[in-house]
């Protein structure tokens, strides 16, 4: 794959999980949303840069410190100069969490024996309480993904997969362009390993073709080695990686 697919792809990403505030420097976009996902309340490097790294890793920290927020700076390796790294370094930061872009080529029939399910395209308020149902989690702490959803520009798709009208899996995709984003993708944990996750990314692709995209991405942290183990079965492949810095 080479730069110019790259740097389209990770724009289509940032497009898929936007935030409702952020600010351009020089090559990085500094987003801030709150809550605890790191996507969008970090400084991603995107493009090249005109000044000096030391002054702008201070620049980004007192525009967080204006916000009432941390600063972490997402890194991804393609576009970023082992200069950038150094200087992160030498500024008292701690890379973390390298995370993984997953892609591949879909076509109809991509995801085969998967298991039977009924799927539905459901609203962001009821997909919400779907997510905290399947991912046992408090509504109030995943509140921040419905600011996202909300203001998703690119098409999107909420699916919720059902088996004796008990939900058991949910999903979510964004398509631009070519590019069809997989994101959110969670099976109740009573419902694991009963192929229900990939009969959701069964489903997300269907809706995906039809809209004519043909090249479906996802994004999986390092350390969860069954999710890249059942994305890698898939025919995933890895696009490129990136990682998260912050002062410990």
């Amino acid at each position: 794959m080479n730069y110019a697919f790259l740097m389209k792809l990770e724009e289509a990403a940032l497009n898929a999980y936007p935030t409702s505030k952020q600010l351009l420097y020089d090559g990085w976009l500094m987003r801030f949303l709150g809550g605890p996902s790191k996507r969008v309340n970090s400084v991603n490097v995107v493009y090249p840069s005109t000044l000096p790294f030391p002054d702008k890793i201070r620049y980004c920290e007192s525009i967080y410190a204006s916000q009432g927020l941390p600063v972490i700076f997402r890194v991804p390796d393609p576009f970023t100069k082992e200069a950038l790294n150094e200087a992160l370094l030498n500024a008292g930061y701690t890379s973390f969490d390298p995370t993984f872009v997953l892609g591949r080529e879909i076509d109809p029939g991509v995801f085969k024996d998967y298991a039977k399910a009924d799927m539905r395209e459901i609203c962001i308020t009821d997909w919400m309480q779907l997510r905290s149902f399947v991912g046992n989690v408090p509504i109030k702490k995943i509140a921040y993904l419905e600011t996202i959803l909300k203001i998703i520009v690119p098409e999107k798709v909420l699916i919720g997969c059902f088996v004796d009208e008990i939900p058991v899996a949910c999903g979510i995709a964004v398509k631009e362009g070519d590019f069809l984003g997989y994101f959110s993708i969670y099976s109740h944990h009573q419902s694991r390993r009963k192929g229900y996750a990939k009969a959701v990314m069964a489903s997300l692709t269907e809706w995906g073709l039809e809209r004519g995209a043909n090249f479906g991405y996802l994004q999986v942290e390092g350390d969860n080695i069954p999710a890249r183990r059942l994305y890698m079965d898939m025919g995933f492949e890895t696009c490129y990686r990136y990682v998260y810095w912050k002062k410990m």
